[in-house]
């Protein structure tokens, strides 16, 4: 029975499959049961905001100008692009004084990376979700208005790259030129760069107007729904090229980009993955990529980075790019003949490999050490990693009995297994429907089983006001018992810091993101991290976005992993007021009751009504409703109740103060309160009373 998982339908589901597909090369057999939902915040309701767009985007060393389109996005103080180049915002015309519409300047250098990457906003109120914003080696040109015929089709010259969108109800034609012998790729790009389009592509003869019914593309495997086409023309001629949503859907935001050209393509890199800090050769998986050289990639030693992406190039055009993983172990790749145990290659543990079922009927086994009353897991990603591969995982003992295998109707293909004594195990990966190629990629991580913890983020932008702060919201889950502190820092600009403790049991935190003063006004990169000492191990994680990736990238199944952990502040010159809090009594007692005084330095605008409300309060912590910050006013309290159960220590208190400025509404949210949870004060002993002498 296969198990119904389709690369392009399922796969990272919410938090869960997303996390486990970092999880697998970070730290085996994460297994999390009764996890807390992931808080969910809002943005400013005073922040920019950025509009779906369909053609943003360069070519590698030019400069272009690009109109964004969006909310609340006047007074612009700059521009975040997640890749290198210079952002300029032209002032002529009364630029960046329409709420609805920005003109910038972009000037990418002839070495930025082309592929999938991001960009957003910042004004004097805050900074703008991302949108996505894509590099190319070609240039782009329009797709004409009139194409929408097989009579009145767009020529275009090879290569090239066509921006589009697709119409409900309507195709797109292009008119191609091709020598005879010339191999040619016709490649859609859209679900990729977070358009809903699921495209197909469909090549016409273009004197007889007929479709070539072998020349057509869907669902091309690896490319979450997108299509690629490649074919060697043997007689040359001109031919039409149709592009189409396969269910004749179609709207202002259903773009995508037609790449054509002599250029490679490939589903996935091969090995999949390779060890933080090392260097290694990565060449490629897919249709036709036999003879592409491979690349050296040097993989960042940073923990936070997930990925790195290599382009697949034969000629003078790069195909488009595909993620080596970042894992924390030794990485290698398959090494036949290992088709069986007697000749499985060796892998350590942790460790991963990479694995391939080039030909019928291939099994490849490999040979662990393991120690006697140690869990250990095996796990084999194919979705995960953009492989349309189905694997089946056996662990076999010293004598070749089997004693655990993944079940073919659940979703992830992993094992859990115990020795009764130091062994040598052997791991067996066999095609679980049978079937062979280059495209049949897996990824295999065999490691102990260990208390970990993830991250999820509440947002992925914030603001925060130079020489002030704000708070950050996020959900600790802990996995396979982990119940211990995680330390959460602030990491990136050298602008920003913040740091917090979670104390031991606990899954919600408010970490403080604190600016440095005189900090210039924009938007700064930050991501969450993570630590944690499991035994005499120390554990690193990345705070991770995965359900705001998904919605923005139009529910991309499986979001690039280098977007997963991004996050920016937008750096305010000051806010419409500023917010001291203070807990009273400085300690609260478990069982007993107190008070948050709430103080507010109101600035220009605002000397309206501010409400006070608290943000996803601790556990066994809960403040009464305060009355709002009266006009003119500048001071309230809400009184706080502390259960018997709750945690002793700092324990961190989150609130948003919200008012109307101008008519419209304007929130802040001040760093956290940190309150001092206290154990009970022992009664004293009732001392006697004195005895009176005797007379």
């Amino acid at each position: 029975m296969s198990r119904c998982r389709h690369d392009w339908v399922v796969a990272f589901a919410g938090f869960s499959c997303g996390l486990a597909a970092v999880a697998s090369l970070t730290s085996g057999g994460r297994v999390a049961t009764g996890q807390p939902k992931a808080l969910v915040v809002a943005p400013a309701p005073q922040a920019p905001t950025l509009a779906a767009a369909a053609t943003l985007g360069a070519k590698v060393g030019e400069t272009v100008e690009l109109t964004l389109t969006g909310t609340n996005l006047t007074d612009p103080v700059g521009v975040l692009l997640s890749c290198p180049g210079k952002v300029t915002i032209p002032t002529d015309n009364k630029n960046g004084t329409d709420a609805g519409k920005l003109r910038v300047k972009v000037e990418l250098p002839a070495e930025c990376p082309i592929g999938l990457h991001t960009i957003r906003v910042a004004t004097k109120q805050g900074v703008s979700n991302f949108r996505p914003f894509v590099v190319d080696e070609l240039a782009a040109v329009p797709e004409a208005d009139t194409n929408r015929s097989k009579d009145t089709p767009q020529a275009l010259a090879v290569p090239t790259v066509v921006t589009g969108r697709a119409d409900a109800e309507a195709s797109d034609f292009y008119k191609v030129k091709v020598n005879p012998g010339q191999t040619v790729t016709f490649e859609v790009i859209a679900r990729r760069i977070g358009s809903p389009l699921d495209p197909i592509i469909v090549l016409h003869d273009a004197k007889t107007k007929r479709e070539i019914v072998e020349l057509y593309a869907d669902d091309t495997p690896g490319l979450q729904s997108d299509c690629r086409l490649t074919y060697t023309f043997k007689d040359g001629g001109e031919f039409l090229v149709e592009v189409r949503d396969t269910t004749y859907r179609g709207g202002a935001d259903y773009a995508y980009r037609l790449r054509v050209g002599e250029f490679p393509g490939a589903t996935t890199a091969f090995p999949v993955a390779v060890q933080r800090g090392q260097t290694a050769s990565v060449g490629f998986a897919g249709p036709n990529t036999a003879d592409i050289p491979p690349v050296s990639v040097k993989a960042p030693a940073d923990p936070t980075v997930a990925a790195v992406y290599v382009a697949p190039k034969k000629s003078s055009v790069s195909g488009w790019p595909v993620p080596v993983r970042l894992s924390d172990w030794p990485e290698s790749a398959e090494q036949e003949p290992n088709d069986d145990p007697a000749k499985a290659n060796k892998l350590p543990v942790p460790g991963g490999v990479s694995g391939r079922f080039e030909k019928g009927g291939d099994a490849d086994h490999f040979a662990v050490a393991v120690k006697k009353g140690v869990k250990y897991s095996a796990s084999a990603a194919t979705f995960e990693i953009n492989s349309p591969c189905e694997v089946l995982v056996r662990v076999l003992d010293e004598k070749g009995k089997e004693v655990a295998r993944s079940n073919p109707t659940q979703s992830a293909a992993r094992v859990e297994f115990t020795p009764a004594a130091d062994a040598t195990y052997t791991i067996a990966c066999e095609q679980l429907n049978f079937v062979s190629g280059p495209n049949e990629i897996y990824h295999l991580t065999v490691a102990p089983v260990t208390p970990d913890f993830t991250i999820a983020l509440a947002l992925d932008r914030c603001e925060a006001p130079a020489g002030g702060g704000t708070a950050v919201g996020a959900t600790v889950n802990r996995l396979n018992g982990y119940a211990g502190p995680v330390e959460l820092s602030i990491v990136g600009d050298p602008a920003l810091s913040g740091s917090a403790t979670l104390p031991a049991g606990q899954t919600v935190a408010f970490i403080p993101l604190m600016v440095k003063d005189g900090t210039r006004p924009g938007a700064y990169p930050f991501r969450v991290q993570g630590k944690a000492t499991v035994g005499t191990e120390a554990v690193v994680r990345t705070g991770t976005l995965i359900d705001t990736v998904k919605a923005t990238l139009g529910g991309m199944p499986n979001p690039p992993l280098d977007l997963l952990a991004g996050c920016a502040v937008g750096v305010t010159e000051k806010p419409a007021f500023t917010v001291k809090l203070a807990a009273d009594p400085a300690a609260i007692e478990k069982g007993k009751g107190g008070k948050v005084l709430v103080e507010i330095e109101r600035g220009t605008g605002a000397d309206g009504d501010v409400a006070v409300a608290p943000v996803f309060p601790p556990a066994n912590v809960t403040p009464a409703a305060a009355k709002p910050i009266a006009k003119g006013a500048t001071k309230t309290d809400l009184a706080l109740t502390v259960a018997p159960a709750a945690a002793t220590g700092p324990t961190p208190l989150a609130l948003k103060l919200t008012t109307k400025i101008g008519g419209k509404d304007y929130a802040v949210t001040p760093p956290p309160l940190l309150i001092d949870v206290t154990e009970p004060k022992k009664a004293e002993p009732k001392k006697d009373a004195p005895k009176k002498e005797k007379s």
